[in-house]
């Protein structure tokens, strides 16, 4: 494989993690991992436009055209296939607020899953569920704890929190073996967020 090979490939597992999926496999990551955290997703994006500059020069140089001349037409290389950049932007679609229609509890992930799907255009580029959780936090329906058993950070939903339909679960073996607890929303909870999604997107308090 060569070096632009190596960069492409690296590229494309940052790529992934910074979208919230298993960089080898593309499927979305679980809820409780370390890749979904905001530290790491911020670090991803810097690692990515590092990676989009070294291959922009690369391109540009004069030794890697003439590299490029001596390679067989027909040499192939299996690598990850490279996913195009998402350049839409975060937003809300208004209509999803008529057309959201609630399916049963379920994780913050898959909620906004079931929200945008509500949406009659792909503008949009959808909102982070760490922007959700956060901004729970800080209305008082979620705070900061930690797990001693699992040695995990997790959301704990507060008694404020109970009252929206928020909870808590603990998922055994997820990602890599790991535990970690989630948070499950019922449909007060869901159409809570739903109503306050420009709120949340302006980080603006309910």
């Amino acid at each position: 494989m060569t070096q632009k090979e190596q960069i492409e490939t690296a590229l494309n597992h940052v790529i992934n993690i910074a979208m919230g999926l298993d960089p080898l496999t593309g499927d979305e990551t679980e809820e409780g991992s370390i890749l979904n955290r905001p530290e790491v997703i911020r670090t991803m994006f810097t690692v990515k436009e590092v990676l989009q500059e070294k291959l922009t020069f690369e391109a540009l140089s004069p030794q890697h055209t003439q590299n490029m001349q001596f390679v067989a037409p027909t040499q192939t290389t299996a690598t990850t296939p490279k996913k195009p950049r998402d350049t839409r932007p975060i937003g809300f679609p208004p209509e999803i607020v008529d057309n959201f229609k609630f399916k049963g509890k379920t994780t913050v992930t898959h909620f906004i899953k079931d929200m945008y799907a509500c949406a009659e255009t792909d503008e949009f580029k959808p909102v982070k569920a760490a922007t959700i959780l956060n901004w729970l936090v800080l209305e008082g329906y979620l705070e900061e704890a930690y797990d001693k058993d699992l040695e995990v950070n997790y959301k704990s939903v507060t008694e404020k929190g109970k009252e929206l339909g928020l909870s808590n679960r603990r998922v055994e073996s997820g990602l890599g073996g790991r535990s970690y607890i989630s948070v499950m929303f019922g449909k007060e909870a869901q159409e809570y967020v739903v109503n306050n999604m420009e709120k949340i997107l302006n980080g603006e308090a309910a």
